[in-house]
């Protein structure tokens, strides 16, 4: 990134030397690209973050089809671009149901595609809130066998699991780079057909005149190198983020175990937990947490400045008080064992505490 502000500073569609070396940064990025997610470097787009990347493929969803298919759990830029969509566009469209774990119903996507055939999927591969896997390749397939476009919001995905374009051949998938360790501000559109976008930003031919703008060169030079650590150590990582995940859930449900995992009965993402603290206020754990250097999260605070409930919990089955009750823990790379032990404890003190206050 640091060559990229000093040296390749040009802009990538000036002709100067520095805006070849920029251009050369943009072409070795496709190229990392290719071969760390299995797909032609031509067919990948740079954005300002995952949720321009989730609002190009929504719009270019709606150019092709009459109905969007999705679910409730679906991250907020999905479902904010699906009420666009509706309103702007007249497009209708189906959300399916999920079960308890937060997977969605297979049975219920089968019937939504035979009785709309015209209609386009969008599906978040691993939910942002609890972790939970949703059955991608089926739901890709399943979309094929209907002739059916299919979009994968894989921001929680790339750099977690195993990712092959080639071998899930959605039409649309989106990724973030600071869900990989790097710098926030760019995400990737993957388009099987580019040809396919509808542009959300006009003005400028970069990109093949399907995003328009310059492109944030020390941005994306970040996502390179990111992605080539990340591809190069992924085995490792998982299993040294899972090892965290599953050391705090262990330490904390031992010592509450009326403390719940949201999700739990289903795969989950290496990384994710979400746990349900029952009678206790959400809101105030995370802020007793806060004050001793531990960093979670609810869900998306409204106007007045109280976190709403989480529309994902709730589709689960959870009632607004325990929505309300739930937070949700991250692990990354650089946390360490002794850390992880140190958040479970401080976890499991300020839960009880609080829990004695509400009672």
């Amino acid at each position: 990134m640091t060559e990229a502000l000093c040296v390749a500073y040009g802009n990538p569609s000036s002709g100067h030397r520095q805006g070849e070396a920029a251009r050369r940064l943009l072409l070795d990025t496709r190229a990392t690209l290719q071969h760390c997610l299995d797909a032609p470097e031509e067919h990948f787009i740079f954005t300002g973050s995952g949720t321009e990347a989730n609002n190009l493929a929504m719009r270019s969803l709606a150019r092709h089809a009459k109905i969007i298919i999705t679910s409730k759990v679906e991250h907020s830029s999905i479902l904010s671009s699906a009420d666009q969509v509706q309103t702007t566009e007249g497009k209708s469209v189906e959300y399916i149901r999920v079960n308890p774990n937060g997977v969605v119903d297979m049975r219920a996507m089968r019937q939504q595609l035979a009785t709309h055939p015209e209609a386009a999927v969008s599906i978040q591969w691993i939910n942002n809130e609890t972790g939970v896997f949703q059955p991608i390749d089926e739901i890709v397939a399943l979309a094929r066998d209907h002739g059916s476009l299919v979009h994968i919001d894989a921001a929680q995905a790339v750099g977690k699991t195993n990712v092959s374009l080639r071998a899930l051949n959605p039409d649309f998938l989106t990724l973030t780079a600071h869900k990989f360790n790097g710098p926030a501000g760019v995400g990737v559109l993957y388009a099987r057909r580019p040809d396919f976008i509808d542009p959300i930003c006009v003005g400028g031919g970069q990109q093949g005149g399907r995003h328009a703008g310059t492109e944030n060169i020390a941005g994306i030079a970040g996502l390179k190198r990111a992605l080539e650590l990340r591809h190069a150590s992924l085995k490792e990582v998982i299993a040294h983020m899972r090892t965290l995940r599953d050391t705090f859930e262990q330490i904390v449900l031992q010592e509450c175990p009326w403390v719940r995992i949201n999700g739990k009965h289903d795969e989950r993402v290496c990384n994710t937990s979400n746990l349900l603290f029952d009678g206790i206020d959400g809101q105030a754990l995370v802020g007793r947490l806060d004050s001793k250097g531990i960093y979670c999260s609810q869900s998306s605070a409204c106007t007045t400045g109280r976190p709403e409930p989480s529309h994902v919990l709730r589709a689960m089955g959870l009632s607004e008080s325990q929505a309300y009750a739930s937070a949700r823990f991250s692990f990354g790379i650089t946390n360490t064992l002794q850390e992880t032990e140190f958040a479970a404890r401080s976890v499991v003190e300020e839960a009880e505490y609080l829990k004695r206050i509400f009672a």
